[in-house]
């Protein structure tokens, strides 16, 4: 399992895994998360990676203890408490080990200071007596005890029609049902009459990322909050307001500077700046302007691409309370508007650009200490369709475009605060990079990096807005993100792949990473459309009240 979820785990890590065999398999990916979770910020990073951890209406009343989700995680995983330093971040309401080897259990537990429940599976009640003060229930014979007490029953591998069973004849014991591979398994059982679930050997095969699809689908069934906030006043108050009206800005500021890249080219403040005048310019290098437009219509682009995700993620997801489209719009924002401060490096201080970094900047401050609505019930997903296991691969896709995309930003950023041109610009300009230096050229290499400096910016805000919106974000239902990512991402990618032909500059090492990278964006758009764009298909989940029929005897908090 690594550090992974499942659009890593399914697609490449779980067959280089179970080639070792499964057992095999399994110890090294617990020592390879124990080794993680040991690290400075190893288990900070594991949240990065999966966003796993359980919705808090999952909370479960377990006789004494509360658990964070009725999802539990069987010793078959981590029987000597190895990796729960990890483990705990994937959701899990409860993690069982092995008390065979006592001390061995008791120094790792110690060690984890885990902050979710852990039950000890031991042969004796003497052996659960040395290790009660690192547990809160203990199995004896798949018989749970807490305090000394029998409290209830662990079936493994269980059907629905065992838990109903165990129920009719001890109506107040605890009941944990094992052998759960899907949510689905999750659903029939805990409607049966199971307290908790638990998943063993299927996270190996399915995926870490299992006890989150099951956390999500058993989300389905709670009753749905108020509706979602309309776009008023009074959503002033609210986070996604500002990261709305944010991405509002960005799509104006970018059809703006379309229009203006595409006609005219340069402001009278760029004028001013360069000492030159537009047919000076003109008279001076008849590319220049062309050159120039070529990086204005692809920051236009740029622009345009965030401004249509903002405005989905905060509209669709922070409306609705999803903290992952929260953080990623803060995240972004906030690289964008430091992005600034690129300046520095090429001695040009725009105005007009500090204005609006200055006015956006607020936006990006209120939507993030203001707080969010409340989340709604999720699309369930049952079980694994064969829409979600492309998906896998469409969700790597984008989470590598993304990468590289920031990749390309920090890249250009770097090339706009030094050299500023490279072999192939001065190819087009028919120029040397000796003849820049000239006096004639002293206020316009600045400005020209500005352009490449602040695309660059917006690369990098672009970049981690994709990643992390394709890393948390992806799920049955989420088509508008999908719409978002078609929208936002062929705009981009046309804008700037087009004017390179517009303008003349057609060089093949120059276009070749944005071609390629447009085709890759569109294939992994065409993997994901079905899961992403897929609505609950289980019957039972058109109930009115969105609550299921069947018993459910666990308590919620």
């Amino acid at each position: 399992m690594a550090d992974m979820p499942d659009w890593s785990y399914r697609t490449f890590l779980r067959p280089l895994l179970l080639a070792r065999g499964e057992e095999r398999g399994r110890r090294t990916a617990v020592r390879a998360l124990g080794a993680l979770s040991r690290l400075p910020f190893g288990r900070q990073l594991i949240d990065f990676m999966g966003h796993m951890r359980a919705d808090p209406r999952l909370r479960t009343r377990f006789g004494e203890a509360t658990l964070p989700g009725p999802v539990i995680l069987g010793a078959g995983i981590d029987p000597f408490a190895e990796a729960l330093g990890a483990l705990e971040r994937f959701g899990v309401g409860m993690i069982e080990v092995d008390g065979t080897n006592a001390e061995e259990v008791a120094k790792n537990l110690e060690r984890a200071q885990p902050s979710v429940p852990v039950c000890i599976r031991v042969a004796t009640q003497e052996a659960a007596t040395r290790l009660q003060q690192h547990a809160a229930f203990f199995v004896i014979d798949d018989i749970l005890f807490s305090a000394g007490n029998r409290v209830g029953v662990w079936l493994r591998d269980a059907s629905a029609d065992d838990v109903r069973a165990q129920r009719d004849e001890h109506p107040e014991a605890l009941i944990i049902a094992g052998g759960v591979t899907s949510p689905d398994d999750a659903r029939r059982l805990l409607d049966a009459g199971a307290n908790a679930v638990a998943v063993d050997s299927a996270l190996l095969s399915s995926g870490p990322g299992l006890v989150k699809r099951c956390n999500e689908a058993l989300l389905s069934t709670h009753p749905p909050p108020a509706p979602p906030e309309r776009f008023t006043l009074d959503a002033a108050r609210s986070a996604w307001f500002w990261a709305f009206l944010l991405g509002v800005a960005m799509f104006a500021g970018g059809v703006l500077a379309l229009v203006v890249a595409s006609t005219r080219v340069v402001l009278p403040y760029d004028e001013s700046l360069a000492g030159l005048t537009r047919a000076q310019l003109h008279a001076l290098n008849p590319r220049l302007l062309p050159f120039m437009a070529h990086d204005r219509v692809s920051l236009a682009g740029t622009m345009i691409s965030i401004g249509i995700f903002y405005a989905a993620l905060a509209w669709f997801g922070i409306r609705r309370g999803e903290h992952w489209a929260h953080v990623t719009v803060i995240v972004s924002a906030a690289i964008g508007f430091f992005s600034f401060f690129f300046f520095l490096g090429f001695g040009y201080f725009d105005p007009f650009h500090a204005f609006v970094t200055a006015i956006l900047t607020q936006f990006m401050l209120l939507c993030m200490i203001l707080p969010l609505s409340p989340r709604q019930v999720p699309v369930a997903e049952w079980r694994e369709s064969a829409a979600w296991r492309r998906g896998q691969w469409g969700q790597l896709l984008f989470i590598l475009i993304g990468v590289a995309i920031t990749g390309a930003g920090a890249v250009i950023s770097f090339i706009g605060c030094t050299s500023v041109f490279v072999a192939t610009d001065l190819a087009f300009l028919r120029t040397t990079a000796e003849t820049l230096r000239q006096s004639s050229f002293a206020h316009l290499v600045p400005l020209i990096a500005h352009d490449r400096a602040s695309l660059g910016g917006m690369l990098l805000a672009n970049g981690v807005t994709i990643w992390l919106a394709a890393q948390w974000g992806f799920r049955a239902g989420a088509g508008w993100l999908w719409s978002a990512l078609a929208w936002g991402g062929n705009i981009a990618f046309a804008a700037a792949t087009i004017v390179h032909f517009v303008v003349g500059y057609g060089a093949v090492l120059h276009l070749t990473p944005a071609f390629l990278g447009w085709l890759a964006w569109n294939a992994a758009l065409a993997l994901t459309r079905g899961w992403l764009t897929a609505r609950d298909s289980d019957p039972s989940t058109a109930l009115p009240s969105g609550v299921r029929p069947g018993r459910r005897s666990s308590t919620r908090t």
